[in-house]
C-alpha cells in the first residue's frame, strides 16, 4: 500500500512540474511580416571570444559564413566600422547580392578616427555598386566623444570624397537637440528603440511610439530622407518599466515594425543580425541579446511561425523531474518514515526546489558569458542547492518527528547559505536602486529559496506547540531548527553569539524591507520584475523580522503562560 502511495505522489509531482514548465511556454502565434527580405540588419560578426574590447576580430571566412547565413533573409547590412576586418564586407556582400551601409566609427581617439575616415572613403569609392550609403559616426554626441564642430568636420571630409549619400546616426532625441546636423548630411539616421527610451514603451505600445517618434522627426526635418538606423527588441535581460525582454516580445515587435515600415514607407535597419555576447560587459545581459540569431548562428524563431518563449523548456522539465524524483526516492527509501500529508508536503517541497534550481542553473548556462559572471552564477547556484538541502532537512524532521543523521549537517549548511544569499540579495537590491540600468533582477536565483522558506514557515506555524508564538515559529534563528515537538532543540548559542545574531537579523529585516519599498518606488509598479523581486525580498525578510519580534516578546521566543505584571 505504501508503494502505491509513493508512486501516486511521485506521478502527481511530475505532472505538476510538467505544468510549471509547459504552461508559460505554449506556442504563441505571431502575425506574419510582409513577404520579401528585410531591408537591412546591423552586422557585427563577432563570435564568442572575439570583440573590439579584446582586439580579437572575425576572420574573412567567418564574415563570409555569416553573410551566407543572412543572404536569404535580408537585402542589406549595416556595419559600424570600416576596419577590424570588416573592410572585407563589401566585396563578400557583392557575391551574395547584398547592399551595404558602411559605417565609420568615431570616438575620442584622433588616430582611430583618421583611420576610420580614410577606410570608409577608400571602400566607398572602390565598391560604389555595393555600398549604397555611408554613416559617419554612431551616437558620438550621445557619448560626448566629440564636439559638434569636430563631428561636422569629419562628415564634411567624407561628403567631399565619396559619391554615396552620407549620414550620421544617433538616438532620435539628439537630432532634436542638435538639429543643425541635418544640414550637413544627406539623410537623417535615427535610433528608435522603445525598450531604451527614457520612458520605456511596452510591446503593446511600441507601434504607437514608433509612429509618434517618426512623425516628430519628419515634422522637424521636412523633406529630409529618414533612416531608422536601429530598431529592435532584446530577448534577454532586465525589464525596464513595461518593456519586457523575451523571444515572444521580439517576434511581435519585429513583425509589427516591418508591417508599419511597409505601410508607411519607412527605410529601416534592424538591430541586429547576431547576438553579441561581448556587449554584456558594456550593457549587462540585455546588451548581448538583440540578435535575430543567437551567438551560435541559430535562428531564434522563424518569421510567421508560433514562438515559444523558452525553446529548451522540455529539457528543463526532464532534468528538474529527475532531480526531484532522485531526492524524493532517497528520502522515502532511506529517510525517516513519511505518510499522508507528510509524504505530499515533502514531495511538493522537493519538486518546487528542484524546478527553481534548474531554472536558475539554466539561466547561468545560457546567459553568463564572462568568466567572473560564470563563476559568480555557479556559486549562487551552489548556495541555492545548500539552502535547499537545509530546507528539506528541516521539513523532513518537522513532518516525521525524527532526526536522521544527515539532517544536522544539511541544516548547518542550509542556514549558512540562506544567510549569505540574504546578504547578497540586500547588496544586489542596493545596486539596483543606485545604478540599475544594466543590472538584471536576480529572481531566478531566489525562487527556490523563497518557495522553500514559505513552505517551511507555513508548516512551522501549523505544527507549532501550544506554547510557541507565531513569531517564534517563524524566527530566522529557529526556522531551520531541527526540533519538532517530539524532539529536544539543538544546542543553543552563547550570549555573545546571540547578540551578534540579533543585530544581523535586525539589519537583514530592515534593509530587505526598505530595499523592497525603495525599489518599487524607483522602478514603478508597472515593472513586474521589480514587484516580484520586492515580494521575494519580503519573504526573505519575514523570518528575520520574526526573530527580532520574538526577542522583543521574550528571550526564548516562547509565549509566556501567564501575562507578566507591569
Amino acid at each position: 500500500m505504501r508503494v502505491v502511495s509513493v508512486v501516486a505522489v511521485a506521478a502527481v509531482m511530475v505532472a505538476v512540474n510538467f505544468g510549471l514548465w509547459a504552461v508559460p511556454n505554449q506556442p504563441v502565434p505571431v502575425p506574419s511580416p510582409p513577404g520579401g527580405k528585410l531591408r537591412s540588419v546591423s552586422f557585427a560578426p563577432f563570435r564568442d571570444g572575439q570583440s573590439p574590447l579584446a582586439m580579437v576580430f572575425p576572420t574573412r571566412q567567418q564574415i563570409d559564413d555569416d553573410l551566407r547565413v543572412l543572404a536569404d533573409q535580408v537585402a542589406g547590412v549595416r556595419t559600424y566600422t570600416s576596419q577590424e576586418g570588416l573592410e572585407a564586407v563589401p566585396e563578400l556582400a557583392r557575391s551574395y547580392g547584398l547592399t551595404v551601409t558602411m559605417g565609420a566609427w568615431l570616438g575620442s581617439v584622433k588616430l582611430t578616427n583618421e583611420n576610420e575616415v580614410a577606410a570608409v572613403i577608400r571602400l566607398a569609392n572602390r565598391y560604389p555598386d555595393v555600398i549604397r550609403r555611408v554613416i559617419v559616426g554612431n551616437e558620438v554626441l550621445l557619448r560626448n566623444d566629440l564636439s559638434y564642430d569636430q563631428l561636422v568636420s569629419y562628415i564634411r571630409r567624407v561628403k567631399s570624397a565619396v559619391k554615396q549619400p552620407v549620414g550620421y546616426a544617433d538616438v532620435w532625441e539628439y537630432w532634436l537637440k542638435y538639429p543643425a546636423i541635418a544640414d550637413e548630411v544627406d539623410y537623417v539616421t535615427i535610433h528608435l528603440l522603445p525598450y531604451w527610451e527614457d520612458i520605456p514603451a511596452g510591446i503593446e505600445d511600441a507601434a504607437a511610439h514608433v509612429l509618434w517618434v517618426y512623425g516628430k522627426i519628419a515634422e522637424r526635418f521636412p523633406g529630409k530622407p529618414i533612416l531608422v538606423g536601429e530598431t529592435g527588441w532584446p530577448t534577454a535581460g532586465r525589464s525596464r518599466g513595461p518593456a519586457v525582454p523575451g523571444l515572444v516580445e521580439k517576434a511581435r515587435f519585429d513583425s509589427t515594425f516591418i508591417q508599419l515600415a511597409e505601410r508607411y514607407g519607412f527605410d529601416y535597419n534592424l538591430i541586429e543580425a547576431f547576438d553579441q555576447s561581448w556587449k554584456i560587459r558594456l550593457e549587462g545581459t540585455v546588451g548581448g541579446h538583440w540578435g535575430l540569431y543567437d551567438s551560435d548562428r541559430h535562428p531564434k524563431f522563424q518569421p510567421g511561425e508560433p514562438v515559444v518563449e523558452n525553446p529548451g523548456w522540455l529539457s528543463a522539465f526532464v532534468l528538474s523531474s529527475a532531480l526531484a524524483l532522485g531526492v524524493f526516492g532517497l528520502l522515502v527509501g532511506f529517510g525517516p518514515p513519511l505518510a499522508g500529508a507528510g509524504l505530499v508536503g515533502t514531495a511538493a517541497l522537493v519538486q518546487g526546489l528542484a524546478a527553481g534550481l534548474v531554472f536558475s542553473a539554466a539561466g547561468v548556462a545560457a546567459l553568463a558569458y564572462y568568466l567572473h559572471d560564470v563563476a559568480f552564477g555557479w556559486a549562487m547556484v551552489a548556495g541555492e542547492a545548500a539552502a535547499a538541502a537545509g530546507l528539506v532537512a528541516a521539513v523532513v524532521v518537522l513532518l516525521s518527528g525524527q532526526r536522521p543523521a544527515w539532517a544536522p549537517t544539511a541544516a548547518k549548511l542550509g542556514n549558512a547559505a540562506w544567510h549569505v544569499l540574504t546578504v547578497v540579495a540586500v547588496i544586489w537590491t542596493l545596486l539596483l536602486i543606485g545604478d540599475g540600468r544594466y543590472r538584471c533582477f536576480p529572481i531566478p536565483h531566489y525562487l527556490a529559496l523563497a518557495f522553500g522558506i514559505a513552505v517551511l514557515a507555513v508548516l512551522r506555524l501549523v505544527l507549532r506547540s501550544p506554547d510557541t508564538g507565531a513569531t517564534a515559529a517563524l524566527s530566522a534563528r529557529r526556522l531551520l531548527e531541527l526540533a519538532p515537538p517530539a524532539l529536544p532543540p539543538v544546542a543553543g548559542m552563547s550570549v555573545v553569539a546571540a547578540a551578534g545574531a540579533a543585530r544581523f537579523e535586525a539589519a537583514c529585516a530592515a534593509l530587505a524591507v526598505l530595499g523592497a519599498i525603495a525599489l518599487v518606488v524607483s522602478e514603478g509598479v508597472v515593472n513586474r520584475e521589480a514587484v516580484i523581486w520586492a515580494g521575494l525580498l519580503v519573504v526573505l525578510a519575514l523570518p528575520y523580522a520574526a526573530a527580532v519580534a520574538s526577542l522583543v516578546a521574550g528571550s526564548d521566543g516562547r509565549r509566556p503562560a501567564v501575562r507578566p505584571e507591569l
